[in-house]
């Protein structure tokens, strides 16, 4: 009779051990959902962003951001998620430096700018909080290893 006790002790071990593992493997799959979302929605709004500003470059070109101008042209025609992150960082930067121009104008043209750059700026604290929380989740012990076998790698900050 004692090792029928034993038996059932290790069998609801088990059982709690597998509803953990489930729990926690719904819960990776969820974050990591939830962070490539904001991802895509973050280079998308990236990408409108740069367009606006390519198409309005006569109105932020000055002789101090000449190399901004260039960056945004150099990339006119290239998805930008498909470049390297360093290179995304340097096109986002010359954005950001071309925005201080848009920033000092009240004009029409510009306040569209405006709305799209820092709706911009929203989302990347999003995606970056995001991607807080994804890689501290999945650098956890015992998720670690969980992530490990579903092949989740820890996901890029950006700027």
């Amino acid at each position: 009779m004692n090792w029928l006790w034993d038996l059932l002790i290790i069998v609801v071990l088990a059982a709690i051990v597998w509803v953990i593992i489930v729990y926690q493997r719904k819960r990776l799959l969820r974050l990591w959902n939830e962070v490539t979302k904001d991802e895509v929605a973050f280079y998308r709004q990236l990408e409108k962003v740069h367009r606006l500003f390519y198409e309005h470059l006569d109105l932020v070109k000055t002789e101090d951001n000449l190399e901004c101008v260039r960056m945004v042209r150099r990339y006119r025609k290239k998805r930008i998620r498909s470049l390297l992150l360093n290179t995304r960082q340097d096109l986002y930067n010359s954005i950001n430096l071309l925005y201080d121009e848009v920033d000092e104008h009240d004009e029409p043209e510009y306040i569209i700018m405006k709305e799209e750059y820092d709706n911009l700026q929203k989302i990347r604290r999003i995606y970056n909080s995001k991607v807080l929380i994804y890689n501290q989740t999945i650098s956890v012990f015992p998720t670690r290893y969980l992530a490990l076998r579903m092949n989740l790698e820890l996901k890029e900050y950006f700027g």
